[in-house]
């Protein structure tokens, strides 16, 4: 099927559906109550009920702040933002970030140590898609994301495509914001959490709110996950504390503080190598396929190969101040003021290379250690008049960081082990190399969003930045390599333009035009003197429509058109240039409907083309010029559903298929990634009205299926967890 004929087909269906609903959904309409618009995404599920669907009623009139400083709902945002909250995610049984991520629509992931919970949407991974806290930036993702417990967020937000022009460098494929849960005046409440399941994985959290006072209230959070691994000897673990206190004199004033800390240990398996298969024992079908003769060996399915002393550990402290402040009805200050530190250490046999000459795995040695510093204010206003006579709402603001990151590193000898018995080892000698990146990043922004008609808002915005670069490499021995180290500023200016139109009452079509930047080649902690050029351009073109269904459920669809430009690309043996562009274009559609009032239905499907244009890869010199960029898969789809009260029991049944196609393994396309669909089930008994036992299993068929494939690492790739089953109770009190 055509691009062409393939938007054409996804389009034409969209439609249909909501027409379809669109009849339906007016009748229903105005029967139904309407809620507030900064309802919890929860809201009409008894908080005191255990037994949860994970149904997001008007889920379209929730506010995002992730899609716009606006306070638009997610109907008014002319962009595609998806979201899942807390009692989803408990429902489902997601214990990590990007377990919850990724079922959310056209969304995939990596898993690999060295980049933890790489993620993949819209045609682009890795730093093209930024890893938000509570809406703020704090590093390129593939730097600073760490797989997280899910137990102490209130929700994950996905804003698909460029958003540049709130959040400023990357986004090209889009922004996961991941929210912490907030104290509210709201009622006293506690929540705890135990689970355990296979491989000795075991999840616990515990956590509440306070009301203290009339003004005041207090949330402490604290979970810990930990797991032996479905690899040999690869455990970890993970131990989250989010605390926040919240001061509420006025309904016009509201401060803020919160703190989060975070420490970790990763699992040390970076993959399972690649071997002919004229010397595989045992090869796996239906998981890949190699122009080069490569396969995947059941025999070394579940061995590690990293070194007995690796490391793969973090710590992160993160305190934040927020005061938001409305002298009268037209005008609202923001203040957000924060400190961000993280101590990241990976040291790791990670490259994994079969020897067909020896029959061994020859192993390398990387080290890499980050201390990360980051100082940042965000001021801004929102005024709230009328403009030519038209309601209007407009945001202005002013965003600054410091930033001061310390990169050492180095690459001691490897050695060979065994394939069968690889024999761990010891890491040996560190041999330092020194890198120093700081910044200081001032940006002003402004949002509008102007009312033409009751119908018709213009929603707009701009961003422009002045990012002042410092780069420095230091050799082994300590001296300034002045090389590969340089200055510079960068001066980026991104905006977008959005029309949204209320079709009728419960529809509302938008198209829209954004823009973004990013670095060429590497993220902004990495780029060297030989990529100095000015940053990669993106655009965006969108479409879509946003409809409401009977019963609380919606429908969305959109179709998009992406290219970036300006991407860093090899011109000959040893000189870089900045003339490469990739291309990304598709569609998806989600939705949500209660055929009954027990039974919930939610689905979705997304399609893209992706591929570079000019484009020679500079890690490895391949002319990639036409290919699709690894691990991004044609089609993603994902369904769920949920029966309550089965059999007027105080028992709910559920469970969910996720679908992921075919994907390139590498920049060559010389490596297939077949598709695969894995499954969840799961059955609820309420023990009584505060406490839930719940048993699941994942990956119900036992699927084996590549999961990423890192381009880093050509030799290797990374395999999915086996069936997994779990027990896990649930308090609410």
């Amino acid at each position: 099927m055509t691009m062409r004929a393939a938007l054409a087909t996804g389009l034409k269906t969209s439609l249909a559906i909501v027409a379809i609903a669109w009849a339906g959904a007016a009748a229903a309409q105005d029967a139904a109550p309407k809620p507030r618009a900064d309802a919890d995404a929860g809201a009409g599920e008894d908080e005191g009920e255990i037994t949860v669907t994970g149904w997001r009623l008007r889920q379209l009139d929730l506010s995002s702040s992730t899609g716009s400083r606006l306070g638009l709902s997610i109907r008014e945002t002319p962009a595609t933002i998806d979201r899942i909250d807390s009692a989803e995610i408990l429902t489902r049984g997601f214990r990590t970030v990007e377990e919850a991520t990724v079922s959310l629509p056209g969304v995939t992931s990596g898993g690999s140590p060295g980049d933890p919970s790489l993620f993949s949407m819209r045609g682009f991974i890795g730093e093209q898609i930024t890893l938000l806290h509570n809406g703020l930036y704090l590093g390129p993702a593939n730097m600073i994301n760490r797989p997280g417990n899910t137990f102490n967020i209130g929700s994950i937000d996905v804003l698909k495509g460029p958003a540049s022009v709130l959040y400023g460098q990357g986004t090209i494929g889009g922004a996961v914001n991941i929210v912490n849960k907030s104290p509210d005046f709201t009622r006293d409440s506690i929540q705890f959490l135990g689970s355990y399941a296979t491989f000795d994985t075991v999840s616990a959290g515990i956590g509440g709110n306070k009301i203290l006072s009339d003004t005041v209230a207090a949330r402490l959070d604290a979970s810990y996950h930990r797991t032996d691994g479905y690899v040999d000897n690869a455990p970890s673990d993970s131990f989250n504390v989010t605390g926040a206190l919240l001061y509420k004199p006025s309904d016009t004033l509201s401060i803020e503080f919160s703190v989060d800390f975070l420490k970790d240990n990763l699992s040390p398996y970076f993959g399972t190598p690649l071997v002919p298969s004229t010397s595989a024992r045992d090869p796996m079908d239906g998981i890949l396929s190699s122009s080069q003769g490569l396969v995947v060996d059941r025999a070394l399915r579940f061995k590690n190969y990293n070194v007995s002393d690796y490391r793969t550990k973090s710590w992160q402290v993160w305190p934040k101040l927020a005061i938001t402040w409305s002298p009268s009805e037209a005008v609202t200050i923001s203040e957000t003021a924060y400190w961000f530190h993280a101590d990241r250490q990976w040291a790791n046999a990670e490259n994994y290379v079969f020897n067909p000459a020896t029959g061994k795995i020859d192993r390398d040695r990387f080290f890499v250690f980050h201390n990360q510093d980051l100082v940042g204010n965000q001021l801004s206003a929102a005024f709230t008049h009328r403009l030519f006579g038209l309601a209007n709402k407009l945001v202005l603001g002013v965003d600054y960081s410091h930033l001061d990151f310390i990169r050492s590193r180095g690459f001691p000898d490897g050695d060979s082990v065994d394939p069968l018995n690889p024999n761990p080892g010891l890491f040996g000698p560190f041999d330092k190399r020194v890198s120093p990146t700081r910044w200081d990043q001032v940006a002003v922004f402004g949002e509008d969003v102007l009312s033409l008609t009751p119908e018709l808002k213009l929603v707009t915005g701009f961003r422009a930045e002045r990012l002042f670069l410092t780069r420095e490499n230091y050799n082994l021995n300590g001296s300034f390599n002045a090389g590969t180290s340089f200055t510079r500023t960068y001066k980026p200016f991104n905006w977008r333009a959005g029309l949204v139109y209320d079709v009728t009452h419960g529809v509302t079509a938008y198209a829209s035009y954004s823009t973004g930047k990013d670095p060429v080649g590497n993220n902004i902690f990495l780029v060297n003197a030989g990529e100095n050029f000015g940053l990669s351009s993106s655009r965006q073109f969108e479409a879509g429509v946003k409809a409401d269904l009977p019963g609380g459920g919606s429908l969305t669809a959109a179709v998009y058109d992406i290219k970036r430009k300006n991407i860093l690309t090899l011109v000959s043996t040893d000189r870089l240039s900045n003339i490469g562009s990739q291309t990304s274009r598709g569609f998806e559609v989600s939705g949500q409907f209660k055929p009954t009032a027990n039974w919930t239905l939610i689905a979705s499907g997304a399609y893209v083309d992706a591929k570079y244009g000019d484009f020679v890869d500079p890690n490895y010199g391949i002319d990639a010029t036409g290919n699709v960029p690894a691990n991004v898969p044609r089609w993603v789809g994902n369904f769920w559903t949920t029966v309550r009260n089965v059999g007027g029991l105080p028992l709910e049944l559920g469970g969910g298929v996720k679908y992921v196609g075919e994907r390139k393994g590498n920049s060559a396309n010389t490596l297939d990634l077949e598709p695969y669909a894995t499954g969840i089930v799961y059955a609820t008994v309420e023990l009584s009205e505060k406490v839930s036992l719940t048993g699941r299993v994942n990956n119900l068929w036992n699927k084996s299926f590549v999961q990423w494939a890192d381009i880093y690492y050509p030799s290797q790739v990374i395999l999915g967890e086996p069936r997994r089953f779990e027990i896990s109770v649930l308090g609410r009190f």
